[in-house]
């Protein structure tokens, strides 16, 4: 097992940084209750999240620039930090993106299959899975967690890709409704792509050993 070297002085940085990853596992967790309960108030309170989770990245930003000012530090650190909030920064927008979708579907009351219920369930307890180990990744900066991030990544992308297939067969056996296929494909989508910047993250973080 091996982890990657952070100076005394960016300790605290990085534990805010892996704590945004924490509070996008949280804001997820309120976004699945808001639509297993069809719960407006728990969107908005996911959504209230996301903007915090926000607020945060630009204020490590500012800290980090004021930093990167110093003759003493280490710039690189510096730079790597940074693109691992901008591609915290990205997750959220995926996020974000899903928020509308579930709060689109509670509002117009659409309904999905049960088969596509069970379906989002599942992808949406293996995001949860792989931010919970994300950020534990980011925190540590344990490489045999990086790997696990990988594989599980990896994974998410071949589950949704076998999920959008199975959709389409509800599609054309008309088991979907027409309504719900957008809201279906949208919420698949925006979690890969919260799953492929918090990645892109773990990634970044552990470039300089």
């Amino acid at each position: 097992m091996t982890t990657t070297c952070i100076t005394e002085e960016l300790k605290d940085v990085l534990g805010r940084i892996s704590g945004m990853c924490f509070r996008v596992e949280l804001a997820l967790n309120i976004c699945i209750d808001g639509f297993i309960k069809h719960n407006i108030d728990l969107i908005d309170s996911a959504q209230e999240e996301t903007v915090a989770i926000s607020e945060e990245g630009n204020k490590i930003r500012k800290l980090l620039s004021d930093k990167a000012a110093e003759r003493t530090i280490n710039k690189e650190k510096i730079k790597s930090l940074l693109a691992v909030l901008n591609s915290i920064g990205l997750a959220v927008n995926g996020l974000d993106s899903m928020l509308r979708n579930v709060r689109f579907k509670i509002c117009e009351k659409i309904i999905l299959s049960d088969m596509g219920l069970k379906e989002i369930r599942n992808v949406f307890n293996a995001i949860l899975d792989f931010l919970k180990t994300a950020g534990e990744a980011i925190s540590t900066r344990n490489s045999e967690l990086e790997k696990y991030v990988l594989d599980k990544s990896w994974n998410l992308e071949k589950l949704a890709v076998r999920y959008a297939e199975t959709h389409e067969d509800r599609m054309i056996t008309g088991e979907c409704l027409p309504e719900a296929s957008p809201v279906y494909v949208n919420i698949l989508d925006s979690g890969l792509t919260l799953v492929w910047h918090i990645k892109k993250a773990v990634i970044r973080m552990f470039e300089q050993r």
